[in-house]
């Protein structure tokens, strides 16, 4: 399903928190944009404006929007946002769809549906005769096995139930993972990954969420106008995915390789808010003896475990 724009322009009006004033509108190549100095400065964001950015300062938030960009930093921490910046001299435009999916839900969590958070799947991914990612010494399928072991562990230890969709070296075939979840009908979806990449220097830590109907993927494809079950949970999906990437960040003091947009298989049918976490290179010899030392496992697991009660707190969801 896709929002009419003249219905979406209506609903910054109605539904922008404190805002007290007109949001100036224009479309660039048929895509819609609202005024991002019109917004913060709407909402009681402190603004400066600079040649190469804006800086807006507010509800415990430091953001800076870099010109001409697909990208924000958010606390210190990246975000990639679903398009590019439009700046006219030093004021700067956002597109309408990134204020509803990215920013509105980060500044205003009191905007994304409430739901308790008691029950949570945690995905491992790979495993079986699938090993994933090669390193030097290990396979992606145990590292994320011996990860998720250790989330599921120290949530269970905080109150929560958790649904895990392997607890042994199987295979679980993609298209069975959103019925699992499903069928659980559990509150929250995290997947874990372990990265890889031709250049052996890269590392760090990314967090994926759904790409949104109406943009393309962080990483490049065409924009889809296709709406998957996991869309549903679009601004509560980005909520998560910055929680969670920012407490690995802390925790870790990984490379910040930023929240991404794609459309992964395991995220597309599922029925509530979920992210894919890719939390390291096993192409990178450092990092890939990090990936299998126990004490950083277990900073990656409080990583993701405070990064989903950042989550059920800032929504005010936990029952």
């Amino acid at each position: 399903m896709m929002f009419r724009w003249p219905v979406l322009l209506l609903l910054v009006f109605l539904q922008l928190p404190l805002y007290a004033g007109a949001v100036r509108q224009k479309t660039v190549n048929r895509l819609k944009y609202c005024s991002l100095y019109d917004l913060m400065t709407g909402n009681g964001f402190r603004v400066t404006l600079q040649s190469s950015a804006m800086t807006a300062v507010g509800r415990g938030y430091t953001c800076v929007f870099n010109r001409n960009a697909r990208r924000l930093t958010c606390n210190g921490v990246r975000v990639e946002l679903l398009n590019s910046m439009s700046f006219e001299g030093n004021m700067p435009w956002i597109a309408t769809l990134d204020w509803f999916k990215t920013l509105r839900p980060l500044l205003y969590p009191g905007t994304v549906p409430k739901h308790p958070v008691r029950r949570i799947m945690i995905d491992m991914g790979h495993g079986g005769n699938d090993s994933g990612a090669r390193g030097a010494i290990s396979q992606e399928k145990a590292i994320t096995l011996r990860v998720g072991m250790r989330v599921a562990q120290i949530l269970r230890t905080r109150g929560y139930q958790v649904d895990m969709t392997r607890t042994s070296d199987v295979y679980i075939p993609l298209d069975r993972i959103g019925p699992m979840q499903q069928r659980t009908n559990g509150d929250l979806f995290v997947s874990i990954h372990v990265n890889s990449a031709a250049d052996r220097s890269v590392t760090g830590i990314e967090t994926y969420c759904l790409t949104p109907a109406g943009a393309a993927s962080s990483n490049g494809g065409a924009v889809s106008q296709t709406e998957h079950p996991g869309n549903r949970n679009d601004p509560a999906n980005f909520l998560l995915a910055w929680h969670i990437q920012n407490a690995l960040l802390r925790r870790t003091g990984a490379v910040d390789r930023g929240i991404k947009r794609a459309r992964f298989a395991v995220l597309k049918n599922i029925n509530a808010p979920g992210v894919l976490v890719e939390i390291g290179f096993i192409s990178n010899r450092a990092e890939e003896r990090k990936l299998n030392d126990q004490e950083y496992i277990d900073k990656i697991a409080l990583g993701i475990v405070e990064g989903i009660t950042g989550f059920a707190y800032v929504t005010r969801v936990r029952q």
